[in-house]
């Protein structure tokens, strides 16, 4: 038997350092961004339709621009280079959020920060998938680290919108912004390739693909309340401004136990079962959620966030490996990401500014069950195809 090579093994702790580091910064503005740039918007006098406009118009821009990302790097074998440079034009267009305050021109500075911003996270999960078994082969365990610094970003933005306001949120984005593109250059630069090249995206759709992608856009699109309305949830019950960062902290809280642990669940559980089972729990997180009233236990109900989002993903990336081919890695990441976060993500958002208002929260929550319910359709058909 031979010793392992200490220089081996080094240089496989610099990579999982580098991809950690990845995920933190790409993760703790998440945690920042998603719980309280709404109220930041209602802040600044943008009403419900219009809130629902700018944070709707996002996820599709973010995901569109992965998608060509996608194609462009696996045609090329450019994924490296796209990364970097895309995380760093973005920055310049995180600053122009200290002054705006007009609802077109915060369609402009979004739309540019989800153009840019927007195939950061699949093809960091394309480059760690691209890698795994140098990586220790574990991917929740280092997906991890992004919902901890979630966590980071979710709490200490609730302190600083306590302390301060709301209009503090803008000055919070632009460190981990800057910091990001210095740590993606140490990213793993090798993509996984083959003979006869990588396929256009489109046709890399099969019918348990197809499945998958339904399962994945009804989710998504279920989850319209919980992304953008939330914190007015919290506000319509006369709830205290700091439930949206302690709920979206418990919320991925039990994301980061289930990531911790996934890896066992996923041998006792095949990955389309699995989704099957998030689908179900996600019904009855929106059905309470609808229901409950006071603060404590409407925050401990978000721990599903577990299910509703890290078991679904992390199923997801096994599927996605499965069912498409190596050399599309990259476009496999983003055709998840388009249907998913994009298509399925803008539409619930939008649907959610519309219908927030007739409706009330309350009632938002309970039209997201019954569509996360219509998502067991698709899900259901998909442990018919793909049964282990």
């Amino acid at each position: 038997m031979h010793a392992t090579d200490p220089n081996t093994s080094v240089i496989a702790e610099s990579k999982r350092r580098t991809v950690v580091l990845a995920y933190t910064l790409t993760f703790v503005g998440a945690g920042i961004y998603l719980p309280y740039f709404p109220l930041y918007l209602g802040h600044l006098g943008f009403s419900g339709m219009e809130i629902g406009m700018v944070l709707g118009l996002q996820p599709l821009l973010r995901w569109g621009s992965a998608m060509l990302f996608g194609w462009a790097a696996d045609r090329w074998r450019i994924r490296h280079r796209l990364l970097v440079a895309s995380a760093t034009l973005a920055v310049a267009m995180f600053v122009p959020l200290l002054w705006v305050e007009s609802v077109g021109a915060m369609l402009v500075v979004t739309a540019g920060i989800s153009l840019l911003h927007g195939p950061v996270i699949p093809a960091i999960d394309a480059s760690v998938m691209d890698h795994l078994h140098e990586l220790g082969g574990d991917y929740g365990r280092l997906r991890l680290w992004g919902s901890l610094s979630f966590v980071v970003g979710a709490g200490s933005s609730a302190l600083a919108v306590q302390l301060a306001s709301p209009l503090i949120i803008p000055s919070l984005f632009l460190l981990p912004a800057a910091l990001l593109p210095l740590v993606l250059r140490r990213l793993p630069p090798g993509q996984a390739t083959s003979h006869g090249g990588a396929a256009s995206p489109w046709s890399l759709i099969t019918p348990p693909l197809a499945a998958f992608l339904g399962a994945v856009f009804l989710a998504h699109l279920s989850s319209g309340a919980w992304n953008a309305f939330f914190a007015l949830h919290g506000e319509a019950l006369g709830l205290p401004e700091w439930i949206p960062g302690a709920a979206w902290g418990l919320a991925v809280a039990g994301e980061v136990a289930l990531f911790q642990w996934g890896r066992r669940i996923l041998t006792v559980l095949p990955p389309a079962r699995l989704i099957v089972i998030a689908l179900l729990v996600t019904v009855l997180r929106w059905t309470l959620s609808a229901v409950v009233t006071t603060t404590v236990p409407l925050a401990l109900l978000q721990i599903g966030h577990a299910f509703t989002f890290s078991a679904f993903h992390l199923a997801a990336m096994m599927l996605i490996a499965r069912l498409t081919p190596p050399e599309n890695s990259t476009s496999g990441q983003a055709l998840y990401g388009i249907v998913g976060f994009g298509l399925g993500g803008s539409l619930g958002i939008a649907l959610a500014g519309i219908l927030v208002e007739p409706l009330g929260t309350s009632g938002l929550f309970h039209f997201e069950a019954a569509v996360a319910a219509l998502g067991l359709v698709p899900a259901w058909y998909l442990t018919r195809l793909v049964p282990r």
